[in-house]
């Protein structure tokens, strides 16, 4: 077992402990505080090239890098980038110098060779003020704006209000296959062969309760609903097929962006209509 321990308690809070160790007669109290965050990093080496790996157990005197390898020393330079996990453009990490410490089956302890290289610590705090749901990113919801064959919209009721059915992805979640498998589990329906179309996105977050903002993806479904089926449950309670868009306009418990979706639907089809 390596000595890095790592725990995050929630997606968006990210907390800074001190190490202790499992046995009571080596209470291994850290010098540095942990950032509670695994990071992608890149190692360059004669030995290994260049590799990317996981980082964790980043603190201001060194990091905890998951790699296997059995051709580093203790003593030996390894050359260290942040990379961004993501497509999205982010401001430059600097490369930095660390030293090997310690090598382990799961990986290496490195430590920062100079003041200079402690500069990637200023990119790891900038990376986790980054890392702030309803802030800088937010929870991904898509639903389902399911037309029959006869033009009808499907709405559910969920929480006391009716809104379109739907779920939250998680990584690795490929939004068409999530959003199919509620519509086909869930009510029976079979998707056409028209694939989804996404209509809309809109979010939604409030100051108050930041870790509550979604991103919410609307995307028609085209479903044959002859074998549609309804059971009241947990998550919703009824459900209704509407004709026109004046029928939601009828419903009390709507919101904005449900009527709103309703509206750009029934629009949708009408196009589609007419080309056709």
């Amino acid at each position: 077992m390596n000595d890095c321990w790592y725990n995050v308690a929630k997606p968006w809070e990210f907390k800074r402990r001190r190490h202790f160790s499992s046995r009571p007669d080596q209470m291994d109290r850290r010098e540095h505080p942990r950032i509670q965050l695994p990071l992608l990093v890149e190692l360059s080496h004669p030995s290994l090239g260049r590799q990317s790996c996981i980082a964790r157990d980043v603190s201001e005197g060194g990091v905890f890098v998951h790699i296997k390898t059995r051709d580093i020393r203790p003593g030996a330079t390894i050359k260290l980038t942040l990379l961004s996990p993501t497509t999205v453009d982010t401001q430059p990490t600097p490369t930095v110098d660390m030293e090997v410490k310690r090598v382990e089956e799961t990986g290496l302890g490195l430590a920062f060779k100079n003041r200079t290289s402690r500069h990637l610590w200023e990119s790891v705090e900038r990376l986790r003020d980054e890392l702030a749901v309803g802030r800088d990113y937010f929870q991904l919801h898509v639903a389902g704006l399911v037309m029959n064959e006869t033009g009808r919209l499907l709405i559910v009721q969920q929480n006391g209000r009716w809104t379109f059915p739907g779920t939250y992805l998680v990584v690795g979640d490929d939004w068409r296959r999530a959003l199919t498998h509620v519509l086909t589990e869930r009510f029976s329906l079979e998707l056409t062969e028209a694939p989804l179309e996404v209509l809309a996105l809109e979010t939604e977050s409030s100051e108050a309760v930041p870790e509550a903002a979604v991103a919410k993806v609307f995307a028609i479904s085209r479903v044959n609903a002859l074998n549609f089926s309804f059971r009241p449950g947990e998550r919703y309670k009824d459900s209704r097929w509407l004709q026109n868009p004046r029928m939601i306009d009828e419903l009390t418990f709507a919101d904005e962006f449900t009527r709103t979706q309703a509206a750009a639907a029934f629009r949708w089809l009408a196009s589609r209509n007419h080309d056709g």
